[in-house]
């Protein structure tokens, strides 16, 4: 698994963002864990809720999200945010949805929030697929993470 950051926004397009990315509530969380059921990668935990819920409350982490007619279609999400970081997760777009770059919008406006408030992104991904979207944006591989169960 590769461990990667995103010190700034320095790589970033140009190119307005053209959605509407929204910033998540305590009232978006039914939505968003529909999105995430909806996508074989990500396992249905209630256990995800209860943390997702939590970072909200906590200001420990926040959810961005990408709608369409009522329904989130793409998200991502922070946890671990501190003084100086955050820790990137469950970047998702609805299978129906994928090829259209939301993803990436969503991504793009954190890695903009976050230098704004001069802290820096960092995530883990094995998927390399996903790894050229994050160099893409500005990531650099940092190191390699062994996760043993």
């Amino acid at each position: 698994m590769y461990f990667c950051e995103c010190l700034n926004d320095s790589n970033l397009p140009s190119t307005p963002i053209h959605e509407t990315i929204k910033l998540a509530s305590l009232d978006d969380i039914e939505r968003i864990m529909k999105l995430r059921s909806d996508i074989a990668e990500f396992p249905a935990a209630n256990e995800s809720e209860k943390m997702l819920r939590q970072a909200i409350e906590t200001n420990t982490g926040r959810t961005y999200y990408i709608e369409k007619d009522g329904a989130i279609i793409a998200s991502s999400s922070t946890s671990a945010e501190n003084s100086l970081s955050a820790m990137v997760v469950g970047v998702c777009t609805h299978p129906n949805h994928r090829g259209n770059g939301y993803a990436s919008l969503i991504l793009q406006k954190m890695i903009q929030d976050f230098t704004n408030e001069g802290r820096t992104l960092c995530l883990f991904y094995n998927n390399p697929a996903a790894g050229r979207i994050y160099k893409r944006l500005g990531f650099k591989d940092i190191g390699m993470w062994t996760m043993y169960r």
